[in-house]
């Protein structure tokens, strides 16, 4: 203000009246400035005063949009959890269904509905238990009568079970489903119950129950369930007035069926024997396959001697019938073993095992037969089990020893080599024969070991001999089944190196039977390797010509039993045993007569053209130390006096 300076115009009149003195108006200038400080000064302070206020109030703000996403959030989470729930209970393979402390539905899965066939309205929250208690009835769901008086029946027996009961039960549905219902109890009272459909569970728990008690080939009883049911036969039999008849079955021929024919045909005809015990047994009868042919029957009898020889008898008989097997038609027998309970026997091990010394009785007697159990049977079987323990004692040991017995030139009786014969001399027994410990070591497996033994040392022996002298071994059906047996012979050969054509094998015809195709495979590597093949015990088989026709053997052994009747007083069997010779002789094969014992067998033999003979006439078996006195004294061209000299 100080700045301006102001001058009078002098065109106007001075009006002092209406100017303003200088303290005045800066009074008044003061004062309007004041009031507009002042003015500023609230301004400010409101604005500050209702900015805080709107700070504040976007912050609820804020925090209420925070909360309202929250209870969203939550909602949408309890939404998310309610329908994992829903798809969690109607997914459950179990129908769930649970109740409150009145009884009524709080929450059901889909499956429960469908399970009973519930209609909507009994599904809402609050349905009474009882009413759908009686729709289930009522509507003959569950397997009751359908009347009213069933369902409230029903009713009071769940209505006596206490809430806090833990309960477990088996509904049967009138369409033969099972329901397993399992009901918990809840805190508060109420319950919650599982129902599952348990039907097919029960038909595969009974399905493997029947399979671990039946035979899977012919659908009857096996050792366990036959067990089983003879305990409780036993238990019927102590209260007297009835006995328990226990019979062992082996069939006869079976493993020539299953070898020749297949296994195919082999189960087919198991198949067929369990048939044809079915059709000859009585209701009361149990029959059971042990394993491989081996059946059981079992049966109660009031007179045993009479009843169960009946009963073997009409068995034997039946399974004597041939048997249809489509393209084949094949017979077999079998051999029945007998033991009565309570007298053989007071539980089922013993029983069985009595069983089973009588038929080992049977089968040793000719099969085709059948043998009560009888207290020597136990100890004719314990001195076996003595001799078979002995016997591996035996090979372990070198107790076994080797005879050679000659085969000489019926024409000359010149020795043309020696056959080895196995002899035992046991420390305690003395002398064990041949017969009896050789089918013992058969059965036990040892033939196999015992025939090993006995191929290196007849064939180190032989390489003792004179290179014209053979050495001929017999070999049994057991080692034919084992793999070794060509290898063996030709490691045998090449350790005493010996020419294979001095070792003569000897096979029987039994032991053709086993297993032919895989015999006549062995003794073709054999005889390609120079090995001759004697066929043994010819004439007392019935099909050594279909074996003669199939093999090329170097010789054939006529049994003893037809050498012997070559001095046989009756015409008949003296002529019946000279044409075996002369047919043996017509083949062309070199023949052997085994078993000659006097000059009268000799001079017939050499009348039919037999061109080698063995037997006691020339000479009994010796021991090896004996074989080369023999040959040093025997005369080249032996006679008989020759050849018993040495």
């Amino acid at each position: 203000m100080g700045a301006v300076q102001i001058t009078p115009d002098p065109t106007r009149a001075t009006m002092d009246s209406l100017s303003l003195s200088p303290a005045l108006l800066a009074l008044a200038i003061a004062g309007v400035a004041l009031s507009v400080l002042g003015m500023s000064l609230v301004g400010v302070l409101a604005d500050r005063r209702l900015a805080t206020r709107t700070a504040r109030f976007e912050e609820i703000i804020n925090q209420l949009s925070v909360a309202r996403q929250q209870l969203e959030g939550s909602q949408n989470e309890l939404q998310d959890q309610k329908l994992r729930l829903d798809t969690a209970i109607n997914n459950m393979v179990e129908a769930l269904c649970m109740f409150d402390a009145e009884r009524r539905l709080v929450v059901c899965n889909e499956r429960y509905a469908l399970l009973y066939r519930l209609p909507p309205e009994l599904l809402r929250t609050g349905t009474p238990h009882a009413d759908i208690i009686r729709h289930r009835v009522v509507t003959g769901i569950l397997k009751s009568d359908t009347s009213e008086g069933a369902a409230e029946q029903f009713l009071s027996k769940l209505a006596a079970l206490p809430f806090d009961a833990v309960s477990s039960r088996i509904d049967e549905f009138t369409d033969g489903r099972l329901i397993c219902v399992t009901r918990q109890p809840m805190a508060g009272g109420g319950w919650v119950a599982t129902h599952l459909d348990v039907t097919e569970q029960r038909r595969s728990e009974a399905r493997i129950a029947h399979m671990a008690q039946h035979d899977a080939l012919t659908d009857l009883p096996n050792r366990v369930l036959l067990r089983e049911r003879m305990e409780h036969a036993i238990a019927v039999t102590r209260s007297g007035g009835v006995d328990l008849a226990v019979l062992m079955l082996d069939l006869d021929r079976f493993k020539e069926v299953n070898d020749t024919l297949g296994h195919p045909a082999g189960d087919s005809l198991l198949r067929a024997v369990s048939a044809r015990l079915r059709e000859c047994t009585t209701e009361t009868a149990l029959i059971a396959r042990l394993g491989g042919d081996e059946f059981a029957v079992i049966d109660y009898v009031t007179n045993p001697a009479v009843e169960a020889a009946t009963l073997a008898e009409n068995i034997r008989k039946a399974l004597c019938e041939p048997f249809d097997l489509g393209d084949h038609r094949v017979t077999v027998g079998t051999s029945i073993g007998i033991a009565i309970a309570p007298r053989d026997g007071s539980d089922s091990d013993g029983l069985m095992k009595s069983a089973d010394l009588a038929l080992y009785s049977a089968k040793s007697g000719g099969r085709g037969a059948f043998r009560f159990f009888e207290p020597e049977l136990d100890q004719l079987m314990h001195a076996r089990r003595n001799l078979e323990r002995d016997m591996r004692d035996a090979l372990a040991g070198g107790e076994f020893e080797l005879h050679y017995q000659p085969f000489v030139n019926t024409a000359t009786g010149e020795i043309r080599g020696f056959e080895a014969l196995l002899r035992w001399h046991h420390p305690r027994r003395g002398l064990v024969l041949p017969g009896e410990f050789i089918p013992l070591a058969e059965e036990a497996g040892l033939i196999v070991p015992l025939g090993e033994w006995i191929l290196r040392t007849a064939c180190a022996e032989a390489a003792k001999w004179p290179a014209h002298l053979k050495i001929a071994i017999n070999l049994s059906p057991a080692q034919f089944r084992s793999k070794e047996l060509v290898p063996v012979i030709v490691d045998a050969l090449a350790s005493s190196e010996i020419a294979p054509h001095r070792l003569e094998l000897e096979v029987t015809e039994t032991v053709i039977m086993h297993d032919s195709e895989a015999v006549f495979a062995a003794l073709g590597q054999l005889r390609e390797l120079g090995v001759r093949i004697a066929l043994d015990d010819f004439g007392t088989g019935y099909s050594s010509l279909s074996f003669l026709q199939r093999f090329p053997f170097d010789k054939i052994k006529v049994d003893r039993s037809f050498v012997s009747e070559l001095s046989s007083a009756r015409a008949d069997a003296h002529h019946l045993a000279r044409a075996v010779v002369r047919f043996a002789v017509s083949l062309g094969k070199t023949t052997t007569a085994e078993g000659v014992e006097t000059k009268e067998q000799l001079d017939v033999l050499r009348e039919e053209g037999c061109v080698e003979t063995q037997g006691y006439y020339f000479g009994r078996p010796m021991p090896a130390s004996a074989i080369a006195k023999m040959l040093r004294r025997g005369a080249k061209r032996g006679d008989k006096a020759a050849v018993c000299a040495a």
